[in-house]
């Protein structure tokens, strides 16, 4: 019970000393927090003043921006001067070298061709050959040089094929080649140049293109004159403007040729194929008198405006043939076959036609005859034929 109590005393003197301020202690504030202003209200802090500095102090020296912009000017002219003298000297070493490349193809060119031309005098045939090809090559690399080189190439033909092949024997190889590169060669570079042949013998040559897509021969201007192109192969030959006077194409074979502007003169056409051929007269010189064209085919060619005085066209074939406005006065038309034949306008006055066959009388009548004219009996009686005559004389 003692013990008891004397703990209950304890426990109460202990609660006393809590209760009780420490004598040392501070006494206890309040602190009550101070609101805050808000950020829109704030007043801003004053700028901080800087003293003023004593009257006729020295001021503070400032770059001289004048002087400087100059050296910087000064420096980029610098700069630009330098590139420019680069590039003048890029340029100059540039020309330079192109000049040097130039002259050293020059004289490339100019040892190829004369290694070529020394080849075509050599006796072996496969060297004349590789020296025809070879001035080839040169003519399609340096157009400058495209006519001397072609005209070389017609001298060499020329001077080669004087004298007719031996018989049974067809033109040499190299005349045949040098032919060939002349007839295919490009006509645009030729300036002056025109192919000169005459003279000269070369019957079955065969100047045809190889195949599809194939130039033709380009023979325009080239002077023919008295050659011997018989048996001759000039399909689609280009002949406009050419001398073929008394050239011999007996039996040549010239389908498709443009023979416009042609001087036909006294040319032997004897059995010639003209199929699709053009012997328009382009020109005033065209003049086809006292030509042979016996036997000849003539299907679908065009003779319109051409002179036919006194030409011999004997057992031709001018199946579809353009004959309008053709002069065929003192014609030897005996044999010919002419159906279909456009006769508008041609001059038959003289012309021999009592044996030419499937000849109409509508043919006739568009045609100028008179009472000299030489027809087929069934057409000497056709009342159209006669009212036709009858309007030639009474104009007369």
């Amino acid at each position: 019970m003692s013990q008891r109590r004397s703990q209950q005393l304890r426990r109460a003197r202990e609660r006393a000393l809590r209760g009780r301020p420490s004598p040392t202690a501070a006494p206890s504030v309040l602190v009550v927090p101070r609101p805050r202003t808000p950020a829109a209200t704030a007043r801003p802090a004053a700028p901080r003043q800087l003293p003023a500095e004593p009257e006729g102090a020295p001021q503070p020296s400032t770059p001289d921006n004048h002087g400087l912009d100059w050296a910087r000017r000064i420096e980029l002219i610098s700069v630009l001067v330098a590139a420019f003298v680069g590039v003048v000297g890029l340029w100059y070493s540039t020309n330079q070298v192109r000049q040097e490349l130039a002259l050293s193809k020059e004289g490339q060119i100019t040892d190829r061709y004369t290694n070529a031309v020394e080849n075509l005098g050599d006796d072996a045939m496969d060297v004349r050959l590789g020296g025809i090809y070879a001035l080839q090559r040169i003519m399609q690399d340096w157009p400058r040089d495209h006519p001397t080189i072609a005209n070389v190439l017609a001298t060499y033909v020329r001077t080669h094929s004087s004298k007719p092949p031996k018989k049974g024997q067809d033109v040499p190889a190299d005349v045949f080649a040098a032919l060939t590169v002349l007839a295919h060669r490009d006509p645009t570079r030729d300036d002056s140049f025109f192919p000169d042949l005459r003279k000269t013998h070369l019957p079955g040559i065969e100047l045809r293109p190889r195949q599809v897509g194939d130039k033709s021969a380009e023979l325009s201007r080239a002077n023919l004159s008295d050659a011997n192109l018989t048996r001759a192969v000039l399909v689609d030959a280009n002949l406009t403007k050419a001398n073929l006077t008394g050239v011999n194409l007996t039996s040549a074979n010239l389908i498709g040729a443009n023979l416009a502007g042609a001087n036909l003169a006294g040319v032997n056409l004897t059995g010639a194929e003209l199929i699709n051929a053009n012997l328009a007269r382009a020109y005033r010189y065209l003049e086809l008198r006292t030509m042979n064209l016996t036997d000849a085919n003539l299907t679908d060619a065009n003779l319109s405006n051409t002179d036919l005085t006194d030409a011999n066209l004997s057992n031709t074939d001018l199946t579809n043939a353009n004959l309008s406005n053709a002069n065929l006065s003192n014609a030897n038309l005996s044999g010919a076959d002419l159906p279909n034949t456009n006769l508008s306008g041609a001059d038959l006055s003289g012309a021999q036609l009592r044996s030419a066959g499937y000849l109409r009388a509508e043919q006739v009548v568009k045609a100028v005859i008179d009472s000299t004219t030489e027809l087929p009996a069934y057409l000497a009686e056709d009342p159209a034929v006669k009212a036709r005559i009858a309007e030639a004389e009474g104009g007369h």
